[in-house]
């Protein structure tokens, strides 16, 4: 059923590949020098003397001889004019031992990621579908709720990010969907959620009307962009892991418009409207919660392919199944328990764990049946703390950060890419 989409999503690849890239807006120079006191703020000193920006510094100890110890300072700094830039050299040659520049053989190579709002054109453009799992679950077997399926993953499958979120015409039955559902776990979640979710869930219920009908994305996304800067991206089904987490990094969250099966409003096989709007987006309002997944999202960019799946799964223990203590007790506030009727009923009753990267990036976890066991923090900002340290433990060999006003991640070292893991 879904043959359609894949080759009209083929064809949209044509249009938008990837492209692998080198970052073109720095230089790199290496200096050999004794070690001395003072050594590294002289070199400091000719950059400052020269006007020049610097966005990294790497020392390095070589083998210490009888002629006493040097050491290798790498400095990556903002690409300049001509003269500028042979004037800062001339200046190196002046003073030290040793001056290299631009070496390219040393230029790491890493999993391709987007750069900007041109390179998140290509996100989504190959659809992964796990349906061998599902074959008994009418969402998969009603092959009317499929040509509906299929005509809404058409419509969401050309929204680019920064454009208008395409509205859809939800049929009377998908609105009664939406209101059962929703009533059943607007009452729910207030048992088993935490405050910092159920404050914004409520602020945004009464800003949009959740009660009432199925939010249009697009309001969704002014909403967001208003509260925190977030942006939704429609999509048209799974995407996969590297490209949903790299997507994060931009503050952009990639969400389907389509609905789960109305016979089984309880559970869906796979993400839908409800998981997106009820479990996702109150969250996205929360700016601890937004920081704590664009950090994520930043780790996934570059990312080996190891580094990448314990990623994925410390996203899994924490945005989607987290949990922390409030007033003494554990509430969760994981999208995937606040969008679940099964995962609210379960977690009162659940196992607990106390939350910590460097042993839960490898825990195998259940995808088709309620969590065994929540991890849980003290509160939401050892999370958050937690994370950035097991992120200075990933051996990446450069650094990124988000420039929120040309909304592009920038590299801190030059590196090239490759395709290898899309």
């Amino acid at each position: 059923m879904l043959n359609k989409i894949l080759r009209s999503i083929n064809r949209f690849s044509t249009v938008y590949p990837k492209r692998n890239f080198n970052i073109e807006y720095l230089q790199d120079v290496e200096i050999i020098t004794r070690d001395y006191y003072g050594s590294l703020r002289n070199i400091l000193k000719s950059f400052s003397n020269h006007k020049i920006n610097l966005y990294d510094i790497e020392t390095l100890k070589l083998n210490r001889t009888t002629k006493g110890q040097k050491i290798v300072v790498k400095l990556t700094f903002e690409k300049v004019e001509d003269y500028k830039f042979n004037e800062l050299v001339f200046d190196l040659k002046q003073r030290y031992d040793e001056v290299v520049i631009d070496n390219d053989s040393q230029i790491p190579i890493v999993p391709w990621y987007p750069r900007n709002d041109e390179d998140l054109k290509t996100i989504g453009l190959i659809m992964q579908v796990n349906e061998e799992n599902n074959q008994d679950h009418p969402q998969f077997k009603d092959l009317e709720y499929r040509k509906r399926r299929e005509e809404i993953a058409k419509i969401s499958q050309g929204h680019m990010v920064g454009e208008p979120v395409p509205y859809i015409n939800y049929t009377q039955q998908e609105e009664e969907t939406w209101k059962k559902i929703y009533t059943i776990l607007r009452e729910k979640v207030q048992q088993v959620m935490s405050q910092r979710y159920l404050r914004n869930l409520y602020k945004i219920e009464n800003a949009l009307g959740f009660k009432y009908k199925i939010p249009q994305l697009r309001d969704i996304d002014a909403y967001l962009k208003a509260e925190t800067g977030f942006r939704l991206k429609a999509t048209h089904g799974i995407l996969s892991q590297r490209e949903f987490l790299n997507a994060l990094g931009h503050r952009v969250f990639c969400c389907t418009q389509y609905i789960r099966h109305h016979s089984t409003p309880e559970y869906t096989p796979e993400p839908d409207i409800v998981h997106e709007l009820v479990g996702h987006v109150p969250l996205f309002a929360d700016k601890e919660v937004a920081d704590l997944s664009q950090e994520i999202g930043i780790l996934s960019c570059g990312a080996q392919q190891k580094d990448l799946s314990r990623l994925g799964t410390l996203y899994w223990f924490t945005l989607e199944f987290g949990a922390c203590k409030e007033n003494g007790q554990i509430k969760g506030y994981g999208a995937g328990i606040a969008s679940s009727i099964g995962e609210c009923d379960h977690f009162p009753k659940a196992n607990y764990e106390k939350f910590d990267p460097f042993i839960h990036a490898d825990r195998a976890y259940p995808i088709q049946t309620v969590q065994p066991t929540y991890m849980y923090t003290e509160n939401f900002e050892e999370a958050m703390q937690n994370l950035i340290i097991f992120g200075k433990s990933l051996q990446k060999p450069f650094g990124l950060y988000y420039d929120c006003i040309e909304k592009e991640l920038k590299a801190t070292k030059r590196i090239k890419t490759h395709l290898n893991s899309q």
